[in-house]
């Protein structure tokens, strides 16, 4: 994962670089692919198998030149079910960057975000790629299943999207659905969302939350959300496959795919 160290933070925090805005292969490029997984609902050591089988997948994937994880990786969001999810993530072998889910939440420690944040760092971040501006921003409201992104995090949002130059195409990342006519769990000020990039090169929004495969476009945005990548949870859409989706960036455009990923590890 391209995730500092914490004297790495302290350091950016010294010099005034605090706000998660990194780059990694800031040059242009003619395209690009990254993954998208979410939903893994990890719970104890068996449940990480389908998540190796993901990873292992991606690492064979050569087009693949990063990761982003959309939240509920964990079940209650306990301090094991983070670390046997992060040592799983620590295999691959790509840049990679996580978001919390509902599920990655404490609701007994008075930070609920405490466990979270000890193990994978900040909920929000920028990353500039390939011409891109990645975008991934904390959508939770405590364990809600449907929610309001809070006005503390509204206000990160537009502070990050006026940094970005009108020219600039952006990937925006988050655990709750942004898609318009998603079959439930839509982002209930979605619109208040998205209107923070109006006059702004909006691209891709990827979200999780919503066990199922949805893609859609509108006013040049492509929306998604993917089937889950779990073996302790289901798609709500009634489907069987559980993967990850792959993103192919060309230019400002995007094109998707679904990769699914075996729910047990084939024989022989």
């Amino acid at each position: 994962m391209f995730h500092q160290t914490r004297r790495q933070f302290l350091t950016l925090c010294a010099t005034g670089v605090c706000g998660a805005r990194l780059a990694f292969g800031q040059q242009a490029d003619a395209g690009f692919t990254f993954a998208v997984l979410n939903d893994c609902h990890i719970k104890d050591v068996p449940s990480v198998a389908i998540l190796d089988r993901a990873i292992a997948q991606i690492n064979a994937d050569v087009r693949v030149k990063a990761v982003i994880v959309a939240g509920d990786v964990a079940t209650a969001g306990a301090r094991e079910e983070l670390d046997q999810t992060k040592a799983a993530l620590a295999k691959l072998q790509r840049p990679w960057h996580i978001l919390p889910g509902n599920h990655d939440v404490f609701m007994r420690d008075e930070d609920i975000y405490a466990n979270y944040t000890a193990v994978f760092g900040p909920v929000h971040w920028v990353h500039e790629y390939h011409g891109w501006t990645f975008i991934g921003f904390n959508s939770c409201d405590g364990v809600k299943s449907d929610v309001s992104v809070a006005d503390t995090e509204l206000a990160w949002l537009r502070e990050q999207a006026a940094l970005v130059p009108p020219e600039t195409p952006i990937a925006l990342f988050c655990h709750h659905p942004l898609n318009p006519n998603t079959a439930s769990y839509r982002i209930l000020n979605a619109d208040t969302v998205l209107d923070v990039f109006k006059g702004k090169m909006l691209r891709l929004a990827a979200a999780g939350h919503w066990h199922g495969n949805q893609v859609e476009e509108q006013g040049g945005v492509l929306f998604a959300t993917t089937a889950c990548c779990s073996s302790t949870r289901g798609n709500f859409d009634k489907t069987e496959a559980r993967g990850y989706r792959l993103f192919h960036m060309k230019g400002d455009r995007v094109e998707t795919e679904f990769v699914e990923v075996p729910l047990e590890a084939k024989k022989g």
